[in-house]
């Protein structure tokens, strides 16, 4: 358990897509403005999180080998999307249109599972503390 703090601090501090997200819709809309976005981000979380739980649990029951595979995937992840931030120019010529309520809460709903950080997160968090821990208990 002392390595799953560390890792939980180093998670929960690194920004990712969802924290810049938050900050840009803040600073256009003000903080109501941009609340349906956020409660967006809060339920996708939740929501992820109980899936990458019975995802883990279910490919632990099948095989540890789908788990050892699921861990090299993971690591191996990051590094292809840092080769690919230097491959790929980025375009800021694009208009920002005005949203909607409705529309905010789902662009925060989807952005969370389209996030590979938090998946990581959960998965890696998982596999490698949770489910160890308490590999002799039923769920």
């Amino acid at each position: 358990m002392f390595g799953f703090f560390p890792y939980s601090i180093i998670m929960a501090i690194t920004p990712g897509p969802k924290y810049l997200m938050a900050l840009q819709e803040s600073r256009q809309r003000g903080f109501r403005g941009s609340m349906p976005f956020l409660y967006g981000l809060f339920v996708s979380f939740f929501i992820l999180d109980f899936l990458a739980f019975f995802f883990t649990v279910f490919l632990k029951s099948i095989s540890a080998t789908a788990v050892l595979l699921m861990k090299i995937l993971g690591s191996l992840y990051p590094l292809y999307l840092m080769l690919d931030l230097f491959r790929t120019k980025s375009d800021t010529h694009g208009k920002q249109k005005i949203a909607s309520s409705n529309r905010q809460f789902w662009a925060g709903m989807l952005l969370n599972p389209t996030n590979v950080k938090v998946i990581l997160y959960f998965l890696i968090d998982y596999i490698s503390f949770l489910i160890p821990l308490f590999q002799n208990h039923a769920f």
